[in-house]
This record gives C-alpha cells, structure tokens and sequence, in this order.
C-alpha cells in the first residue's frame, strides 16, 4: 500500500481545497470578467491567465495533498496520473463518450448533416490537424488541470462520508459551479452556453467518472483520458451542429449512466472482487462517517 493509500480521507479538508481551488481561479479569471464588461481594458495578457486559472483544482490537491501526507503522498498522487492496471477501462475511458457522439449522429443521419459533418472532421484526421488540437485540448482545457484535484482529492475524502452515488452528485455540482465565471467570459467556449444544461451534463459524467475511478483503484490517468475524450468529442464532433444528434447524445449518455449504477450499485459503483477480498480500494469506504 503506497503512502498516499494510507492518508485517512476523514482527515481530508474538503473546505480547504474548495477554498484554494475556487480562489486560485476565479483570480485569474477575474480580468477577463472585468475587461468582457468593460470595466477595465481588454489584453492579450488575460487569455494567459485564463489558463493560469484552470490550475485551481491542481494546485489545491497537491498542495493539501502533501501537507497530510508529506512529499512522499505528493509524489504517490502525481504516479497516479500515469498508471492504470484495468486494460478494459483504461480502454472505455479514451472510447465511451466519442462512441456515444458517433452514434448519436448516425441516429441523426436519416434526417440531418450529421454524417457528412462527420466525414469533413476526419478529413482533417487524415491532414494530421486532429492530432495537434488533441495535444491542445489535453494540455490547456481542463484534464490535466482539474483531474487531480477533482478525482483525486475531492472524490477521496466525499466517498468517506457519503456512498458513491452521493458523492459524484454532490462533486458534480461543484465542478459546475467552479465553471460558471467562464459563461461570464467572451473569450471562453462556455460564453452564452446553458448554465443549467451544463450542469445537469456535468452530473451525469461526474457518475461516469466515479464509476471508472473507484474500478482502477484511483488512477487519475483513467480520469485524464475520459476527460479529454470528452472534451476532444465536443470540439471535433460538435453534437450541438445537429439538434437531434444532441438529443440522441444525451439519450444515450443517460442509459450508459443508468445501466453502471443498476449493474454496479450505487453505494461503490465498483464491481466486487470475490477472488480477492483483501483487495483494499483507494476509497476506504469502511470509514464512513455517518
């Protein structure tokens, strides 16, 4: 058991993270705020900082992180970011959400664009473009950023006190409001975007999410990757260009989220392992707080 294994989520602080992670962001964001409504000048500078800003989850997990458990937990919950011992999900993480899009839009095919959209993106593919706006999607639009924090410290210390379902619905909320500055800002994709659609959307990944978390023992890897698909799905594939191809999308998504939480339970999300029962998760449910 590693070291950042040991660290007692119950001795977590939740508000401390929510208060670094919050504070760090809106920040940096907060000149872009200001300069959308002309309170002060616009500059190039403020698009740097919205970057900057989206480091808020990242900086308040490790930083807590290595203040409970030393720089030994620090550095156990940077290796997290890069192993995963479950082929299966490591796989559905990179696969799920771009499969959903794809079968959304076929859906939507017999009435709309949606397939010939679709073939003009993998044109680019084939142009190697695809490839550099993976890179810039992964690197600066949140997966990195946020995962850290989100999946790897919050998700920890909410499963302590609350079954998973709980949790990733509560945790869900949060991310969305962390977001909602952006949907004050012009210079964001969010800007002029649905507020509350985005955070019922957000909910429903935020059980995806759990569920691939608490079944790969907290690879923070597994959340990188799944949130990059999805970020990569929403900016090459543009389900909103078709009306229906979104409803589709969502239709879908919601079943894949119902079917996990019936098949896996909503207490763990996690499948039992009866081959191995000393098996100890990350999430150490047993201590619960009630």
């Amino acid at each position: 058991m590693t070291e950042i294994d040991q660290l007692d989520p119950l001795n977590r602080s939740l508000g401390k993270y929510l208060i670094i992670a919050f504070a760090f962001s809106w920040t940096f964001w907060l000149p872009s705020l200001l300069a959308t409504y002309a309170i002060i000048p616009q500059s190039p500078l403020y698009n740097l900082l919205l970057i900057i800003g989206s480091f808020g989850p990242l900086i308040a997990g490790f930083s807590l992180t290595i203040k409970e458990g030393g720089i030994e937990g620090g550095i156990e919950l940077w290796k997290k970011g890069f192993h995963c011992n479950k082929k299966s999900f490591f796989l559905i993480s990179i696969s799920l959400i771009p499969l959903l899009c794809i079968i959304s839009l076929l859906l939507a095919s017999i009435s709309d664009e949606g397939v010939l959209f679709l073939y003009f993106r993998l044109y680019d593919f084939r142009q190697g473009y695809i490839l550099t706006e993976i890179f810039v999607l992964f690197l600066f639009t949140g997966p990195f950023q946020e995962e850290f924090g989100w999946r790897g410290y919050a998700l920890c210390y909410l499963q302590s006190k609350m079954n998973a379902f709980e949790a990733s619905l509560i945790l869900g909320g949060i991310w969305s409001v962390w977001h909602f500055p952006l949907f004050l800002i012009n210079e964001t994709a969010y800007f002029g975007q649905n507020f509350y659609g985005f955070t019922v959307y957000l909910l429903a990944l935020s059980i995806l999410f759990t569920w691939l978390n608490n079944n790969t023992n907290g690879s923070i890897l597994v959340a990188i990757l799944f949130h990059t698909s999805i970020n990569v799905t929403s900016a090459l594939f543009l389900q909103r260009v078709s009306p229906l191809g979104s409803i589709y999308f969502i239709i879908l998504l919601d079943v894949v989220m119902i079917a996990i939480i019936v098949i896996f339970g909503k207490d763990t999300l996690k499948r039992s392992d009866k081959n191995n029962t000393k098996e100890k998760s990350t999430i150490k449910f047993t201590q619960k707080a009630y």
